[in-house]
Order: structure tokens, then C-alpha cells, then sequence
């Protein structure tokens, strides 16, 4: 190389937390800290098809929209915040916006809009921010109990139009959860429906190596490498070639089911396929057996790496895999911010 000084970059920032011997509620609490999903991964040993139970999770009454060029205004109607801010919760994401260089939003399903946007932006908005990293302000607005209601109206008015991911779980279950896309359709703001995509697939494997005797980091690797369907085992020998885990105790069979989950996920989602993963693994008699859910955040949305951290707009690529087993489950979680 004529000039090796080029590649001389610094590694990027990973955080990572490996947590063992788990229960149930301590892993939700965990997976759930954060509220923007955009994959999902079901891993089942011993299976060729995901059982339907869990399956059903992420086909059924799963649908979100999307708003195309909505003002922010419309989230702080009294009739919006009326009937579906203090009647359930939402999951509201801007789409399509790089968090580093545009402003971006997000409502909590605790009925906080939040904005982030870049200083210059925020000097116009004449409303009460936090400064962030990287010349941002973060906006955070309580819907439940608006003050200055013409002041804040004024200020999200001058900001422009976005397009936004959305969903509301109504606190009673006799509401349909459509009730707010007609809301906005009567508002003729333009909104679609859209599904969650998920996909199956099979791998061939020999064995499947277990938790007992395998490094945590190898197993979400050789999941991850098997649910992109990477041929890992090339029969020509090359330096890099990967190889799986050895493992004493690996499962004596050869089939697995991998479960893949895209779109627009909430946390309740992951919640419920999580027990049903759980409840599953609680079913079966082989020795060492475990199931795993893995997913993956949206890389421009409000995030929180531990519980003691702030949640706020970071770009950062972060994967969270939970390994459900009969005695005790485990949690690996690693992530980079994409600009530190």
C-alpha cells in the first residue's frame, strides 16, 4: 500500500452486556427498555417450522401505519390527545431521517412527544429544550398536561412536514386499533397500513452446539450468520473460513427453525413473542434445549443502552439476543453509536 496511514481509523464505540441466569420478568425488563424495533429473529432448535402459537404472534393484529407529510400539530389536537394519548399507548417514529443531520420525532408510550432537532432549528422554535451531543436540542413534551398550548402549537408549526411510523394499543380492548387511522384519515392526513414481513427459513446443520459449553459471542454469531443463510460449511479450506462451535453437549439433531420479523416492531410485540418463546422451551424435555429471540433497534430513534443512561436520538446499531432455557435464561446485547 502506497499510503497505509488511510485505514489507521479509530474502532468504533461498542457497548456490550452479557447477563446469565436470568428469569423471565428480569429479560422483558431488559429487552423492553427501549420502544423501536425494526427486526425480530425466533431461533427453535429441534424444529423445522416455527410453532404456529408463536408465529401468530407476529401476523396477527400486528399492522402500523404510515403518515406521509404530517405537521407535528396534529399530536397536539385536544381531541388526539383525548382520545388516544390518555387511552392507550403509542409508538410514533420519524422514517426515512439520519439522526446525525435532520431533525427527527418520536412519541413514547407514556405520551411524550419528543423532538430532535439541530440548534439552529431549535432557535426558532421558541420552546424549552435540553442541548445534546452534536449541536441538537432535544424538545420533550408532555401531551397529558400541555401548557402554553398556542406557544407550542406556534412552535411545532414551523418545523416541516414528516413522515412517520405509527401505532396505538387502546387500553380497552374493545377499541380497534384502526380507530386512529381513521382519525387521520378524517383529518385528510394521508396514511397507509402496512404489515409486518416476516420469513422462514431452514438451514442444514449437522448439530447444534448449546449454551453449557459454547462462548455466548459464538452462538449469537453462528444464529446470526445462520438466519442470513450463509453457507458455513465451505469445503474449501481458506484462512477466514468460519467454523462452527464445538460443543460436548450439542443437540443431537439437525434441524432448526429460524423465524425473521421485519417492520415497524413494538416492544409489545417482542414482549409476547418472548413469553410464548419462553413457555415453549418450558415444554421441552431435551437435555441442554434453549430458544432464542433476537432484535434489532431502529437506528435513528430514541435509545437507552442501560438503565442508569439517558434516553435519547443516537445513531448507533444495536442487537439484543435473549437465549430462553430450563435453568436460568440468558441476555447478550452489543451495540455502536455510528457517530462518537
Amino acid at each position: 500500500m502506497l499510503c497505509p496511514e488511510v485505514c489507521n481509523f479509530p474502532p468504533p464505540k461498542i457497548m456490550v452486556t452479557h447477563k446469565e441466569n436470568m428469569d423471565f420478568m428480569s429479560v422483558k425488563d431488559f429487552l423492553l427498555r427501549n420502544y423501536y424495533f425494526k427486526s425480530l429473529i425466533v431461533t427453535c432448535p429441534d424444529e423445522i417450522k416455527t410453532p404456529s402459537f408463536i408465529q401468530d404472534v407476529v401476523t396477527e393484529d400486528t399492522d402500523y401505519y404510515k403518515l406521509t407529510n404530517c405537521s407535528l400539530t396534529e399530536f397536539v389536537e385536544p381531541t388526539f390527545i383525548e382520545c388516544f394519548v390518555k387511552t392507550g399507548k403509542i409508538h410514533c417514529l420519524s422514517v426515512g431521517r439520519n439522526c446525525v443531520i435532520e431533525n427527527c420525532v418520536a412519541i413514547t408510550p407514556d405520551g411524550h412527544l419528543v423532538l430532535h432537532v439541530l440548534d439552529y432549528t431549535f432557535q426558532t422554535l421558541g420552546l424549552e429544550g435540553t442541548k445534546r451531543p452534536y449541536n441538537y436540542y432535544e424538545v420533550k413534551i408532555d401531551l397529558k398536561t400541555i401548557t402554553h398550548y398556542s406557544k407550542v402549537r406556534s412552535g411545532l408549526d414551523k418545523l416541516k412536514l414528516f413522515d412517520l411510523n405509527i401505532t396505538w394499543e387502546p387500553n380497552n380492548e374493545d377499541i380497534c386499533p384502526s380507530s386512529i387511522a381513521k382519525y387521520f384519515s378524517d383529518r385528510n392526513v394521508n396514511i397507509s397500513v402496512h404489515s409486518l414481513k416476516s420469513r422462514s427459513v431452514s438451514p442444514f446443520v449437522n448439530e447444534i452446539p448449546v449454551l453449557k459449553d459454547v462462548d455466548i459471542e459464538e452462538m449469537v454469531e453462528w444464529v446470526g450468520l445462520l438466519a442470513h443463510d450463509v453457507d458455513i460449511t465451505p469445503t474449501e479450506q481458506y484462512i477466514s473460513m468460519y467454523s462452527q462451535p464445538d460443543s460436548d453437549y450439542a443437540l443431537k439433531t439437525g434441524r432448526i427453525s429460524i423465524l425473521i420479523v421485519k417492520g415497524f416492531i413494538t416492544p409489545t410485540v417482542v414482549s409476547q413473542v418472548c413469553e410464548k418463546v419462553a413457555e415453549y422451551v418450558g415444554t421441552r424435555e431435551m437435555d441442554n434445549y434453549w430458544a432464542s429471540v433476537s432484535v434489532q433497534s431502529d437506528e435513528n430513534s430514541l435509545w437507552k443502552w442501560k438503565t442508569g443512561s439517558t434516553r435519547m436520538f443516537q445513531a448507533q446499531d444495536s442487537c439484543c439476543s435473549a437465549f430462553f432455557t430450563n435453568n436460568g435464561h440468558v441476555v447478550y446485547s452489543v451495540g455502536e453509536l455510528k457517530y462518537s
